[in-house]
């Protein structure tokens, strides 16, 4: 006899341990994640509590977005699921999430979250230094590595640098307070840990190869020129 679809997602979250998710919540985490493309656990607590119920059915997540050509991952390390839309490349690989993103965000934003990526590894290799995972940087120094890993430049205008930065704090990989300098290029940031899962090291030592056969120095932050004297 056949299941309408309602009826055979609701077995599937009885017979799989997860019997205190119903369909209702199924949905909720669903329409959270196409919504947002993000569910990190340091976040909020409210993310917290959709992030536990995500894990508790997190098989029948990634098969209901597999069929609509997504594909959800989950950094164990970070507490963080992310999904990324169908790409146009035709692969399968989970780990091609950069090819994924260049596919639906745009320029600014891709050169922007792999020059976060570079100076949030910097970090973890003691030559920067983090607070509670977090990496404070200037909009300023976002832009030299921006231009020094990909010979490229943020907007010009402060309303659209705005606009990068929201979409960036959007998918978890930046933090700012939005204050009398948003926009300024001397405007604080914090780059967050999800950043490492959202740019994989394929992605990372792709722009750097780019550096190295161009002959452009890597970028260089002030911290980092003090530390060397």
């Amino acid at each position: 006899m056949l299941q309408s679809l309602p009826q055979y997602i609701e077995q599937r979250l009885t017979t799989e341990g997860s019997v205190h998710i119903k369909t209702a919540r199924f949905a909720e985490l669903a329409g959270r994640l196409l919504a947002s493309g993000v569910l990190w656990r340091e976040y909020s607590r409210p993310e917290a509590a959709l992030y536990d119920d995500a894990l508790q059915c997190e098989h029948l997540l990634r098969e209901w977005f597999a069929c609509m050509g997504f594909v959800l991952t989950h950094d164990s390390d970070a507490r963080l699921l992310r999904l990324y839309p169908p790409g146009t490349d035709g692969g399968d690989d989970e780990e091609e999430g950069i090819r994924r993103l260049r596919a639906r965000l745009s320029r600014d934003f891709v050169a922007a979250v792999i020059a976060l990526r570079f100076l949030y590894t910097e970090a973890l290799t003691g030559r920067r230094s983090l607070v509670d995972e977090r990496l404070a940087i200037s909009l300023e120094e976002l832009s030299q590595a921006v231009v020094s890993l990909l010979a490229h430049k943020l907007p010009n205008a402060a309303s659209d640098r705005m606009a990068l930065l929201r979409e960036l704090r959007k998918h978890r990989v930046l933090h700012f307070v939005e204050g009398d300098n948003a926009g300024d290029m001397q405007m604080g940031l914090a780059v967050l840990r999800p950043v490492m899962s959202f740019v994989s090291d394929e992605a990372l030592e792709e722009a750097l190869r780019t550096v190295v056969q161009q002959g452009r120095p890597l970028p260089t932050s002030k911290a980092t020129t003090e530390d060397s004297l």
